[in-house]
């Protein structure tokens, strides 16, 4: 395995055993599902609309973009971590890319974890290939908040990127329609959320468990966010690294 590839293995490894981990991306999905999906589920479902199905889509999705490095990254930084690996043979610009990798692997177990609910739970049912675009876009679709959160990992110190990463994240997945569905919201919000990242990264579940397949407009825009925030990354780190050679 090359350097690379055992940076990234201890890197999922040290996220799966963190406890905030277990609580924030598992713990917090799987409850909220459960708990209103209980709670509402049987009066939310009629006409088609099957609110188990649905929910289960936005908490896999809350789940899966929650996988932030920002404060490990903000973290090591403050350490020095990211100025010794700079005379590395990996270097640092492989690491800040097996952080956006491994935000992206332990985004899977979330996934799976409410989705694996939703088909013992309340018996929800899919096509096959409804499940494969639904796993598969859900997962893929991380990419962009991935890169969300190595950029604020850059531009924020130890003591906000916690917070910073909190009002961030929970913002975009309120906002985004995560927690409680779109078709829900009042008109005029459902307007405005059509310019968040979040908006179209829930979309893809929405259509996957409505059987409407592959909504390549969500794609393009989740696409357009990952350039931004790769390319707003990319800066950030340039400048610590000037900052740091200064």
């Amino acid at each position: 395995m090359n350097g690379f590839g055992s940076d990234l293995w201890l890197e999922v490894r040290r996220t799966l055993r963190n406890g905030r981990y277990l609580m924030f991306t598992l713990g917090f999905p799987a409850g909220f599902y459960l708990l209103f999906t209980m709670l509402y589920g049987r009066e939310a479902s009629g006409a088609g609309y099957n609110f188990n199905a649905i929910y289960m889509a936005l908490m896999a999705a809350y789940g899966a973009a929650m996988n932030s490095n920002s404060v490990a990254l903000a973290t090591e930084r403050a350490g020095g971590r990211c100025r010794q690996l700079r005379v590395t043979p990996l270097g640092s610009m492989a690491y800040v890319l097996g952080k956006v990798a491994t935000a992206i692997c332990v985004a899977l177990p979330a996934l799976l974890l409410v989705s694996l609910l939703g088909v013992l739970v309340h018996h929800v049912r899919m096509s096959g290939g409804d499940w494969v675009v639904f796993v598969l876009g859900t997962w893929i679709g991380t990419i962009p908040f991935a890169a969300l959160g190595i950029l604020m990992g850059y531009a924020l110190d130890p003591q906000s990127a916690q917070g910073g990463m909190m009002i961030v994240y929970f913002g975009l997945s309120i906002l985004g329609g995560m927690w409680f569905p779109y078709q829900i919201m009042p008109h005029t919000m459902r307007v405005m959320v059509r310019i968040l990242p979040s908006y179209h990264f829930a979309s893809i579940g929405w259509n996957a468990v409505a059987g409407q397949g592959i909504g390549w407009n969500n794609v393009g825009v989740l696409a357009l966010y990952t350039v931004i925030f790769g390319f707003g990354a990319m800066r950030a780190y340039r400048r610590d690294e000037a900052r740091e050679y200064a």
